[in-house]
């Protein structure tokens, strides 16, 4: 699937995937989807995500959850790469941290 995304500085549209891949024109025989969110609205989208992920994950920090400290120290940085994810970020393309 390929997103059509109106960019109002430039009064363009460019197009991306789902990887976070940017593409000059639609390849062939793909589906395009619109995508017409404003940037303050993808970045509020987004942080919804990124609080459920920090939610999910936020029993390895507990003292009691018997992980080992390499454990822990592994769920930190995710969780703080989750944390820093709105920093420089195009706000149309999101690249997830991935879980340890």
């Amino acid at each position: 699937m390929i997103y059509r995304i109106f960019m109002p500085d430039s009064i363009a549209f460019e197009y991306w995937d789902d990887e976070g891949n940017q593409y000059d024109a639609v390849p062939e025989g793909e589906i395009v989807s619109d995508r017409p969110y404003t940037e303050a609205q993808a970045m509020s989208a987004l942080r919804l995500v990124r609080n459920q992920k920090l939610a999910d994950c936020d029993y390895t920090q507990l003292p009691d959850v018997g992980l080992d400290a390499q454990t822990v120290a592994a769920w930190q940085t995710y969780r703080q790469a989750l944390r820093d994810i709105t920093d420089g970020l195009i706000w149309n393309v999101t690249t997830w941290p991935a879980k340890p």
